[in-house]
């Protein structure tokens, strides 16, 4: 089935259990129509007196024991079938995540984190229930109908003809609602990820919520997105609802079909009563498999809707696509040059960065300054290949950095975002994060002093063992930014980006910061980016961005004499110094 073709090679991957599984399926159903042949065979010797009691125990023994035999090869089929639709998940979950690692950063500006962990639990449970009790009742359904039916022909075939007529009804009804039930589950799974998408932005963002009191609306529209999948959800239910009164009513028809033409036959001394008795055993014996056939279909449309919502992530092709490995070693220069560099985000028609000419030499420091939307963070991240760049606009050691590896570009640079982000773990292991995980604990300290975090961390109770709240949420806005300054200090590499990372921390901290890090700038590449001069100041060259352009270029000293945005930020901000210096109280001659 081309629908199921993204499962191919995780079924194939198992293919010898899913085959056990099936000839246990086959051995069941080979020996659970013999009991009923069995017990209608004992019935007729008895009528005729041609049978003691001790023959009817024999009868019973021998019913007991194939019953035995048929349950343990239904014990086995679970266990073989299960086992293998819960590995294909666990790898196909695998694949999912890994999948989801790999995508750049313009595959989730366009999706939403809810919607992409309902597709990660939701539609994957659904993707198990296909792979697991769908394949094995799917077989146990194929299977048991022919071997039943079988045994009935055998007994009588015109009974056996006329008791099946009703059934034919069921393949065209069982068409219509499958179709129908894959329709609606895609539309329901969809609403659920909406569903989700609307509860994880509150619970990230329950401050806001809070403190802007706007708990009245956020309730308001997770109830408009639970109605609508109630909603779908009740669609689905009401289709799924029609199946087993179907077939009930279909198996009942069949029942009273086999009553009045068997109880006839019988009347008529045409047909013994243990052969009829063995036929309505057989016949109730096809209620299950009929039943499971309709709980089938919906455990197939559900989870092929959940496959091709999970394959629609699967098959996505990142925009920034990986070059192959090559084995050069490491590059004795780290020069990075910017060559006419133009750059738009996807569903924009201004370019964010035009025309940019700019050579850093490996060991310099460039700061970059300007207004918000200007592009600095923007450039910083074309750095990283976080976003698609044309060839030859970027170079990286004299390479294209369309030539590079992603993994061997970026275990060059360090990256402190403008936007941090800290793990729900302890604070060593945020700042181990940036390094290798047997790197010593004296890195660790060395790093959290150089990012003047240390004495805040010992404060705490547990200090360096302290876990994190979500989002690192029980730290300030300066000591998450002093964290992710020591994540990036621990992981020691050659490029050194420092994107507005000093924005929440006071001046005096920043001019402490920024003295431990003139250590570690040394003999590496640093991109300073910020709003404040006393930050970009320190820097060897220092560009000027307005609207995606470089508008001045020069040293601290250099651009403070030319007139420009520089002068006039370096003004402003000196005279705010004052104004702040004029406002601290002084207690016993010095600031409070």
């Amino acid at each position: 089935m081309k629908s199921l073709y993204p499962l191919h090679p995780y079924l194939r991957r198992h293919r010898w259990s899913i085959a056990a599984g099936i000839l246990f399926v086959m051995a069941a159903n080979v020996m659970s129509p013999v009991v009923p042949v069995i017990v209608g065979e004992a019935v007729n010797l008895a009528e005729h007196q041609h049978i003691g009691s001790g023959g009817l125990l024999d009868f019973a023994t021998l019913a007991i024991c194939v019953s035995g035999i048929s349950a343990c090869f239904l014990f086995l089929m679970r266990r073989v079938l299960i086992d293998a639709s819960r590995e294909v998940e666990y790898e196909f979950r695998n694949d999912f995540f890994a999948k989801l690692q790999r995508l750049d950063p313009t595959f989730f500006d366009s999706n939403n984190t809810g919607d992409l962990m309902s597709r990660a639990t939701n539609d994957m449970d659904a993707l198990r229930m296909l792979i697991g009790p769908a394949v094995m009742y799917s077989a146990n359904t194929l299977m048991s109908l022919p071997m039943r039916l079988i045994w009935m022909f055998a007994l009588d075939w015109k009974l056996t003809a006329v008791s099946i007529i009703p059934l034919l009804a069921l393949p065209p009804l069982v068409r219509h609602l499958g179709a129908r039930t894959h329709t609606l589950s895609r539309f329901q799974q969809d609403s659920f990820g909406d569903l989700t998408t609307v509860v994880q932005e509150n619970l990230a963002g329950i401050r806001v919520v809070k403190a802007y009191r706007q708990e009245g609306h956020e309730e308001r529209k997770f109830l408009d997105r639970n109605d609508d999948y109630i909603t779908k959800s009740l669609d689905l239910a009401r289709v799924q609802a029609i199946f087993f009164p179907i077939i009930r009513f279909v198996v009942g028809t069949g029942y009273a079909v086999l009553l009045t033409y068997g109880g006839i036959q019988v009347i008529n001394n045409q047909l013994e009563i243990g052969t009829l008795l063995s036929f309505f055993i057989l016949f109730s014996m096809l209620v299950w498999p009929l039943v499971a056939a309709g709980w089938v279909v919906n455990l197939i449309q559900r989870g092929i809707a959940s496959l091709d919502r999970i394959n629609a992530i699967m098959v996505w092709k990142p925009a920034v696509v990986d070059a192959p490995a090559f084995s050069s070693g490491a590059p004795k220069s780290l020069d990075i040059e910017f060559r006419d560099l133009t750059f738009k985000y996807d569903g924009t028609t201004t370019p964010q960065l035009a025309n940019i000419n700019l050579t850093v030499p490996e060991g310099r420091t460039l700061g970059i300054i300007g207004p918000v939307g200007s592009g600095k963070s923007t450039l910083i991240h074309l750095l990283g290949r976080l976003y698609p760049v044309e060839r030859g606009m970027v170079w990286v050691g004299g390479r294209d950095i369309n030539d590079w590896p992603i993994n061997e570009l970026r275990m060059f640079v360090s990256f402190v975002f403008q936007e941090t982000f800290l793990f729900s773990d302890t604070i060593e292991w945020n700042i181990r994060f940036g390094a290798t995980a047997e790197a010593p604990e004296e890195k660790i300290l060395d790093a959290a002093r150089r990012a003047q975090v240390a004495g805040d961390i010992e404060q705490f109770p547990n200090k360096y063992k302290t876990v994190l709240g979500e989002r690192g949420v029980n730290l300030s806005g300066g000591q998450k930014q002093r964290v992710s300054i020591a994540r990036a200090i621990a992981r020691d590499a050659r490029i050194l980006v420092l994107d507005d990372s000093l924005s929440a921390v006071d001046t005096h901290t920043e001019e402490a910061i920024l003295r431990n890090l003139r250590d570690v700038m040394k003999g590496r590449t640093t991109f300073l980016i910020s709003h404040r001069i006393s930050t970009v100041s320190l820097a060897d060259e220092i560009i000027v961005l307005q609207e995606g352009r470089i508008t001045q270029r020069g040293t601290h000293e250099q651009l403070v004499a030319a007139p420009g945005l520089y002068q006039e930020l370096y003004r402003r901000q000196q005279t705010e110094a004052e104004i702040e210096q004029l406002d601290t109280p002084v207690v016993g001659g010095a600031p409070a």
